[in-house]
C-alpha cells in the first residue's frame, strides 16, 4: 500500500494512513521491524468512503482531531479517543422502486403510489463508522408484525408484492447486538390508494347485493329441484311399492302353489311364516326384520318343487333312499333362491331349517349359534306345524302331544329360546289351536278313549 502519513495518538499508538485506509499500530513493535498486530480503518469498517491519496492533511494538537482528505470530503477521526468499539452508524433508505419506476431519496420519495402497483422494492444502505458488522432489522408495518433482521454485510433490496391498499411504513434499523435496542432508524410512509370499491361501505353494497342475488337464486335453483326431487321420489316409490306388491303376490303364489302340490302340507307355509313372525317379535325383530322372515319362512319349502310326487304324496312311511330323496329338498331351494336379491338372508331360511341344535340335523350339521337365526326361528314353527297338522301318512296329533314334543326338544332339536317362545305362544292363546287345527270329533272320541284305556 502506498502509507502517506504518521499520527502520534495516545498510549503509543500510531495512525498510519494509506491508499487502503487507516491503520492502527503500536510504535514500539514498528520499531522492532517484526511482525505486526494492526487494526485497519477502511470502507468496509468504519470509513464511509476512501481516504485521497497524496492529500493535505490536518491534525489538531488542542482536541486531538485528525482531519483527512477524502474522496467525497474530509474526515474527521479523534485520534485521542478513538475506539474501533465506537458505534457509529446511519440507516439510510437510497431509492423506492415502484414496478419499473425508480425514485431515489435525494429527490424525494413519494407519498402515496398507485392502487395498480404490483412490486415495491426498497434499496437500502447502512454507513458503518466502526469495524464491527452490525445487526440490521427491517419491516413493513401495516404487513408485517415480526421484524426481519440480518448482518449489515448481508442486506439486500427488500421487496414487497402486490400490497392492498392502505397506509405503510417501512422501518430500517441498526441493532445493539448486547441490548437489542435501536441504535439509528430510518423509515419511509407511504400510502396506497384506495379506489372506491375497496372501501367498506362498497363491499358491503356489493356483498349484500351479492348475497341476496345468492339467495334468490339458490332459492329458486333448490325449489326447482326440491320439486324434481318430491317427483321422482314418489316415481321410485310407486315403483318400489308396485315391485313390492309383485314380489309379495308373487311369493305367495309360489307358496300356494307348494302347498296344493304337497297334499300333507295344505296352507303349512302360511302357518309357519305367521309363527316365525310372532316368535322373532318376542325376540326383538322390528317390523322390516318381521316382515322380511315371513317372506323367507312362505318359501322355507320351495325345494319341494324338485322332488318327485310319488315321493312327496307317498302315504306310507318313506324308505331311507326316498327319505334321502326328500332331504334334497333344502339344497334345491337354496339353489333356486341364491341370487334372489329382493330381501335379506333368503337361503338362511331354505337351507338351515331342518339343522338341529345339537348338530345332528341336515344339511350342514350346524350346531348351536352356528345355525342362522332365521333358519332357528322356522325350524321350530316347521316342527311345531307338522306335529299339529293332518299329514297324509298319519292324523294330527294332540296338542298336548305336540308340545311334548316341543318341551323335549328344546336344546336338542331346537333352539331353547325359539322352542320356550313357541310353548309360551300356544299356552297364552297368542295361537288359537282350535281354529287353526279342528279335530274331527270322532278323532277326538277315539282319542279320549284311548287316554282313559291308558289311564286304566
Amino acid at each position: 500500500y502506498n502509507n502517506f502519513d504518521i499520527w502520534d495518538g495516545k498510549d503509543g499508538e500510531l495512525f498510519v494512513t494509506s491508499s487502503a485506509g487507516i491503520f492502527i499500530v503500536d510504535e514500539n513493535e514498528l520499531l522492532k521491524g517484526g511482525i505486526l498486530n494492526y487494526e485497519q480503518l477502511s470502507t468496509f469498517n468504519g470509513l464511509p468512503f476512501p481516504v485521497t491519496a497524496n492529500s493535505w492533511n490536518y491534525f489538531d494538537e488542542a482536541s486531538g482531531l485528525l482531519y483527512l482528505g477524502a474522496q467525497n470530503g474530509v474526515l474527521k477521526l479523534d485520534i485521542n479517543n478513538y475506539s474501533i468499539k465506537d458505534e457509529t452508524y446511519r440507516a439510510n433508505i437510497l431509492s423506492v422502486s415502484l414496478d419499473d419506476d425508480v425514485y431515489y431519496s435525494y429527490q424525494g420519495l413519494p407519498r402515496e403510489i398507485d392502487r395498480n402497483i404490483k412490486k415495491v422494492k426498497f434499496s437500502t444502505e447502512i454507513i458503518n463508522y466502526t469495524k464491527n458488522d452490525p445487526t440490521v432489522s427491517y419491516f413493513l408495518e401495516g404487513l408485517e408484525t415480526v421484524q426481519n433482521t440480518c448482518l449489515a454485510s448481508e442486506l439486500a433490496d427488500v421487496t414487497y408484492n402486490n400490497l392492498n391498499p392502505g397506509s405503510y411504513i417501512f422501518h430500517l434499523n441498526v441493532i445493539d447486538d448486547e441490548t437489542g435496542n435501536v441504535i439509528t432508524h430510518s423509515y419511509y410512509q407511504f400510502e396506497k390508494k384506495e379506489e372506491f370499491y375497496d372501501t367498506i361501505k362498497f363491499l358491503v353494497y356489493f356483498y349484500l347485493v351479492a348475497g341476496l342475488a345468492l339467495i334468490f337464486i339458490t332459492s329458486f335453483v333448490v325449489s326447482y329441484w326440491e320439486q324434481r326431487t318430491i317427483e321422482a321420489q314418489k316415481l321410485k316409490i310407486e315403483l318400489a311399492e308396485q315391485q313390492i306388491n309383485m314380489g309379495n303376490q308373487t311369493i305367495l303364489t309360489i307358496a300356494k302353489a307348494l302347498d296344493a302340490r304337497d297334499q300333507r302340507t295344505q296352507k303349512h307355509s302360511a302357518r309357519v311364516a305367521k309363527y316365525s313372525v310372532l316368535i322373532a317379535r318376542e325376540l326383538g325383530f322390528d317390523d322390516k326384520s318381521c316382515e322380511n322372515l315371513k317372506k323367507v319362512a312362505l318359501l322355507h319349502d320351495l325345494g319341494k318343487i324338485g322332488i318327485p310326487d310319488r315321493i312327496l304324496n307317498k302315504p306310507d312311511k318313506l324308505t331311507d333312499e326316498e327319505y334321502a330323496v326328500m332331504k334334497s329338498h333344502v339344497t334345491i331351494g337354496a339353489e333356486i333362491l341364491k341370487n334372489f336379491t329382493s330381501f335379506e338372508h333368503i337361503t338362511d331360511g331354505v337351507l338351515y331349517h331342518h339343522e338341529r341344535y345339537d348338530g345332528k340335523g341336515y344339511v350342514k350339521g350346524l350346531k348351536g349359534e352356528e345355525i342362522p337365526i332365521y333358519g332357528r326361528i322356522i325350524a321350530v314353527a316347521d316342527a311345531f306345524d307338522a306335529m299339529a297338522a293332518n299329514r297324509i301318512y298319519r292324523k294330527q296329533l294332540d296338542i298336548s302331544v305336540v308340545l311334548d314334543q316341543i318341551e323335549k326338544g328344546k336344546g336338542s332339536q331346537f333352539d331353547p329360546k325359539c322352542a320356550e317362545i313357541m310353548l309360551k305362544l300356544v299356552r297364552t292363546g297368542v295361537i288359537d289351536i282350535s281354529k287353526l287345527y279342528p279335530m274331527p270329533k270322532a278323532q277326538s272320541e277315539t282319542d279320549k278313549a284311548e287316554d282313559s284305556q291308558s289311564a286304566g
